[in-house]
Parts: C-alpha cells; sequence; structure tokens
C-alpha cells in the first residue's frame, strides 16, 4: 500500500510541475518495464552543463518569444533523436527541445521494444559522440545516465509538451531574475537549517498563514478554509501534502498570492520551478524552503518528513 502511495505521490508532480521544483534527476520506476507500451519523458544533459548545443536568443523579428539558436553539434543532436524510429520502428518522436547545455525529448513507445529504452538512449548517444567527433569535439558529449517521467495521467502529455515549447522563455526569464533563481544554502530559519529559491522577503511579511487540511475535510470545507485564508491578504505557508493543502496552494498561485513552499527534497545547484510556480517566482511570489539535502533519487514521503514540514510551516507562520 505504501509503494501504491508513493508512486501516486509520483504521478501527481508529473502531473503538476507547477508546484515542483525540476531538476537533474536520474530517477526510475523500480516497478516498471522499460519495454513496455507508454509514453516517456527523457531528459539528457551536456557533459558538465557545457552550452555546446546552441546560444540562447530575446526575441526579435522572426522570433516573438526567447529561441534557442543551434549549433552545428546541436543540430546534429536533434537530427540523431528524430532519427530514432529508423532504428526502432516501434517508437514515434512526439516531442524535442535541445537547451544550449541540455535536451527535453517525448517518445511513444507504440509496441514493445526488443530492448531496455535504456539501450536506444545509449544508442542515440552513441550518434551524437560520433557527430561530436566529426566535428572535432570531445567526447563523450553526454553526462552518465538520463532522467524519465512515465507519462500516465489524463493531460500529462499536453502539459509537458507546453513544459518542453515554454523552456527557452523560462531559461531566459530565469537569467533575467538571477536572484530569484539562485539557490542559497546553509540558511537558519525558523532555528532550522535549509536551502531556498525565490523570494527571501517573503518571510519578513507581516501576515504569514500556515495552510493545512486533513484528509477528513469536505471538498466544502477545503473551499471555505481556502476563501477564508486567501482572504486575508497574507504569505501563505505549507508542503501541500494532503489534497486540500495542494488546492489552496493552487489556487494561491493562481490568484497570485504569495506562497512559501515547503520542500521534501533539497535543491541542486540547477533545480528550478516549474510551470506556474515558476513565473510566480519570476514575480517574486514564491520562495521555496527545504530542510532536506538534495538528492537524485525519488524522495519517499514518510510520516516523520510531513510532521517536519509542517512544524517547519508552523514555525514561520508563528515566527517562532
Amino acid at each position: 500500500m505504501e509503494e501504491k502511495r508513493n508512486e501516486g505521490r509520483k504521478q501527481w508532480a508529473l502531473k503538476h510541475p507547477e508546484l515542483t521544483a525540476t531538476a537533474s534527476m536520474k530517477r526510475r520506476m523500480v516497478s516498471h518495464d522499460y519495454r513496455e507500451r507508454a509514453v516517456y519523458l527523457i531528459t539528457l544533459c551536456v557533459d558538465g552543463r557545457a552550452p555546446r548545443l546552441g546560444s540562447l536568443c530575446g526575441p526579435d523579428d522572426s522570433h516573438p518569444l526567447p529561441w534557442v539558436s543551434l549549433s552545428p553539434l546541436g543540430e546534429r543532436v536533434k537530427a540523431e533523436w528524430l532519427g530514432i524510429p529508423r532504428y526502432y520502428p516501434q517508437i514515434r518522436v512526439l516531442a524535442l527541445t535541445v537547451m544550449p547545455d541540455h535536451l527535453h525529448g517525448i517518445l511513444f513507445v507504440t509496441e514493445p521494444l526488443p530492448v531496455h529504452l535504456g539501450k536506444v538512449i545509449n544508442g542515440f548517444k552513441t550518434g551524437c559522440n560520433k557527430a561530436a567527433r566529426d566535428l572535432e569535439l570531445s567526447v563523450p558529449l553526454w553526462e552518465q545516465g538520463y532522467n524519465d517521467g512515465v507519462l500516465r495521467g489524463k493531460g500529462q502529455l499536453n502539459r509537458w509538451i507546453e513544459y518542453l515549447n515554454d523552456n527557452p522563455r523560462r531559461l531566459w526569464v530565469k537569467r533575467e531574475h538571477q536572484d530569484y533563481f539562485t539557490v542559497s544554502r546553509n540558511l537558519t530559519i525558523a532555528g532550522v537549517s535549509v536551502s531556498a529559491m525565490g523570494n527571501h522577503r517573503l518571510l519578513q511579511h507581516p501576515t504569514i498563514l500556515q495552510v493545512y487540511c486533513s484528509r477528513r475535510m469536505s471538498k466544502e470545507d477545503i473551499a471555505r478554509e481556502g476563501d477564508r485564508l486567501l482572504g486575508q491578504g497574507g504569505v501563505l505557508v505549507s508542503p501541500g501534502i494532503s489534497p486540500g493543502e495542494k488546492d489552496i496552494m493552487a489556487r494561491a498561485l493562481e490568484a497570485e498570492v504569495p506562497v512559501i513552499q515547503i520542500c521534501n527534497n533539497g535543491f541542486s545547484d540547477i533545480s528550478k520551478p516549474g510551470g506556474r510556480l515558476f513565473d510566480a517566482c519570476a514575480a517574486g511570489k514564491v520562495l521555496m524552503i527545504s530542510p532536506f539535502e538534495h538528492r537524485n533519487d525519488y524522495q519517499r514521503l514518510t510520516a516523520e518528513c510531513c510532521h517536519e514540514m509542517n512544524a517547519l510551516a508552523r514555525a514561520i507562520a508563528t515566527r517562532r
């Protein structure tokens, strides 16, 4: 039962990138057969995060939004990804975004593969390394391993395609607001050592309200509690564990109410919030805090972890 709940939480994170901090995390679904029919979200990072695949450009007459001008190597990488179906006709390429130092791609395995998906990705890497050698560049091109997510929930595919397409704009915004997207470490907040990213001035707001909802609360009770909290003109703080807490924190983001999000995983140097949380962070309306060290593997949400995050939220709200 606990394994099922944790898998559900992972799928919720994939479904709601706006409420999660995304990072370069080499995760796997332990119980999943990576030969089977599914839609896979793949992320690959250039070794050392060197911007070898292109350069970020601002809006111009031909591009209304920030965009990435691919380098010769980036063009070859793009061609290699789009060419995967030549080697594996069971695969359809649904999306690809090549960034200066990484790529995101979505593959649809339409029928069982003869090999593990990892072998497909390794073959793609081999082709990219050959392209780098042809261009007289050093190899290996990529970091070891890759990150994946299995897209199963309703609407996940469209949300992630939108997320991939929006990547250049988010990188542009991040560079324009570096102070809000820089990870601070070894801070002491409410007597707890934490890492944080976002607008630290939210901690000085005169009204900080904890969002805490029992799982026994009805939808009507949750709606009333949300109305009460959102109507007070303060900053909301919560780890957003229960469905009610998730709902109220999502409502706050939609209403552009500032929030302090307590996270169950720390931040890597390249961590960034996703979706609506990203834009709210750029606007100075989000502070993300974690009392935990960053880990690449999926974080199991234990009762002890929940208690620690709720206690931190309570301490921030009561200034203890």
